[in-house]
């Protein structure tokens, strides 16, 4: 065993960190971050029928749709950087209503996607991956006039993580095996928790209580 290098092991006790360990993780090479915005057009959506009123839309992201896909790592000139490509899309839920009628309504989904093409280090691009994260934000939706075709133009705004990734065994200190957790908080019957609520106030205060007239 060469002494020279750091081992896993114990190394100490409580509360300094016991030993080192040897854990597999998805380290993180490098990572940037952009934000995207872009007006776009959505035409063949379903309409409410026998539309009486004016035509209005709402638009929004559905939540925890983000995702990425089509995924890829091209080394440049032989590395290590590398042209990093990946597709971050998520879901835009678009509501049109007759005005006069608000529950005649109809809901139309439609994917949104930003193709992100960035340099990031990545020494090792056949066994590494890239990894996304996004928030997308729907900031205004405007609907064409009733005379023509609908037409939704919606704005949609993205903020964007780009990774480089691989799984390696990686040497950590470490203060053990975590303990076992405090047991769970039971949310309990309702009717126990409004029994221990406090009378509210049945009267507004008077002018003495809020310190003035004295």
């Amino acid at each position: 065993m060469d002494i020279t290098k750091i081992w896993p092991g114990k190394i100490g006790s409580y509360p300094r960190p016991t030993e080192i360990a040897c854990i597999w993780v998805e380290k993180i090479y490098d990572a940037c971050s952009q934000r995207e915005c872009e007006e776009l057009d959505f035409t063949d959506l379903d309409v409410p029928e026998s539309l009486v009123g004016e035509l209005v839309v709402e638009c929004r992201i559905i939540p925890g749709s983000e995702y990425f896909c089509d995924w890829s790592i091209e080394p440049i000139d032989g590395g290590p950087l590398g042209r990093v490509q990946v597709q971050v899309c998520a879901v835009l839920e678009i509501i049109l209503r007759d005005s006069t009628n608000p529950v005649n309504l109809t809901v139309n989904t439609r994917e949104v996607c930003f193709q992100k093409d960035v340099i990031l280090y990545a020494p090792d691009p056949c066994n590494m991956e890239v990894l996304a994260e996004s928030i997308f934000e729907s900031l205004a939706c405007e609907v064409s006039p009733p005379n023509g075709a609908v037409v939704v133009t919606a704005t949609v705004g993205a903020f964007v993580v780009v990774k480089t990734a691989l799984w390696v065994q990686l040497l950590v200190p470490a203060y053990g095996f975590c303990p076992v957790p405090p047991e769970c908080e039971e949310l309990g019957d309702l009717c126990e928790q409004f029994m221990e609520r406090p009378f509210p106030p049945f009267f507004p205060p008077q002018l003495t209580d809020l310190g003035e007239g004295e």
